[in-house]
C-alpha cells in the first residue's frame, strides 16, 4: 500500500497531475490523499463586507462540490479497485499543512502540478510547487500542465557526482521504477569538465553496483548551459521523466527552479522526480 498525497487547486495544471498520478499508479494499491484550500477562514476574516462574504461562501462551497467532482471522475477513471481516494480540506498555509499531512499519514509521494512563468529571457517554477519541494521533506512529483503518461521507458537521473548517494534514496528510486520497464539513464551535467576526479568516480561506481539488476547506462553532457545539456540528451533518448536527488540543490536551481533559457521544452512537458 502507497500512501500519495495530491496538492489541487482545481485549476487545469493540477487536474491534469491528478490524472498523471491515477494512470502512473494504476496497477499499484494506493490511498490518495487530495489536498484543498477551504476558504471557511476567508468568511471570518472578511465578514464586515457582506458583498465579500457571499462571494466567500460561495467560493467554499464550490470547493466542496470540486473535490467531489474530481473523486468521482478519478474513481471512474481508476481500474481494478486498487485506489482508495481521501480529501483533506486546509484552512491553513498549504505548504504547512502538507508537511503536518506527511508525517502523520507516512506519505510516500506528494504530487504537484507546475507550470513555468516567463519573465524577460529567463523561466521559472511556480512558488507553490517550488516551496513544497523544498520546505516539505518528502520525495516530490512535479508534473508540468503538459505532460502526458505513456510509460515510463526512458528515466534520465542528472548528476554532477559531488554527492554520495545513500542507499535509502537509491532504494526509493528502484521502487518507484519498480515494474515500470524503464532504462535508467545517468547523465553527468558539467559545464567545462568530463574528467571526474576520485570522489565523483567513487558516487559514479556506487551507483552502477547498486543498480546492477536494473537496466542502465552512464552518459555525458558538457555544455556551459546544464538546461540545454539536459535538453538535448531528452530529445535525443525521448525520455518520459527526470529524477534529482532532493539534496542536489544546485541542479535543481538550474534545470528546474530558474532555468536561464525559456525556449527549451523539457520544463513544459517532462515530470521532475525530486527524491529523498
Amino acid at each position: 500500500m502507497q500512501n500519495i498525497l495530491i496538492i489541487t487547486d482545481f485549476s487545469e495544471k493540477w487536474q491534469n497531475a491528478v490524472s498523471y498520478a491515477v494512470e502512473l499508479f494504476q496497477h499499484n494499491t494506493c490511498t490518495f490523499y487530495l489536498l484543498y484550500e477551504d476558504e471557511n477562514n476567508l468568511v471570518e476574516s472578511f465578514n464586515s463586507d457582506e458583498n465579500f462574504e457571499t462571494v466567500q461562501v460561495k467560493t467554499s462551497v464550490n470547493s466542496k462540490v470540486e473535490i467531489e467532482n474530481l473523486i468521482q471522475a478519478l474513481k471512474s477513471k481508476s481500474l481494478h479497485n486498487k485506489h482508495h481516494f481521501v480529501s483533506i480540506s486546509s484552512e491553513e498555509d498549504i505548504v504547512d499543512k502538507a508537511r503536518k499531512i506527511s508525517f502523520e499519514k507516512e506519505i510516500d509521494l506528494i504530487i504537484v502540478g507546475t507550470e513555468y512563468l516567463q519573465k524577460k529571457d529567463k523561466t521559472s517554477i511556480n512558488v507553490i510547487s517550488e516551496e513544497i519541494i523544498t520546505k516539505v521533506k518528502c520525495s516530490v512529483l512535479a508534473v508540468p500542465k503538459e505532460a502526458q503518461f505513456t510509460g515510463l521507458e526512458e528515466v534520465v537521473f542528472p548528476t554532477d557526482y559531488t554527492n554520495f548517494y545513500e542507499a535509502k534514496l537509491l532504494e526509493n528510486i528502484s521502487s518507484f521504477l519498480k515494474n515500470q520497464n524503464s532504462i535508467l539513464r545517468f547523465l553527468y551535467l558539467s559545464k567545462n569538465n568530463a574528467v571526474l576526479n576520485k570522489e565523483q568516480q567513487w558516487n559514479k561506481e556506487t551507483l552502477k553496483d547498486y543498480f546492477t539488476n536494473q537496466p542502465h547506462s552512464f552518459h555525458a553532457e558538457i555544455n556551459q548551459s546544464l538546461e540545454t545539456g539536459i535538453h538535448n540528451f531528452t530529445e535525443k533518448f525521448n525520455s518520459a521523466l527526470i529524477i534529482v536527488a532532493a539534496k542536489n540543490l544546485n541542479i535543481l536551481e538550474q534545470i528546474l527552479f530558474r532555468p536561464l533559457k525559456n525556449n527549451l521544452s523539457y520544463y513544459t512537458k517532462l515530470p521532475f522526480l525530486t527524491h529523498f
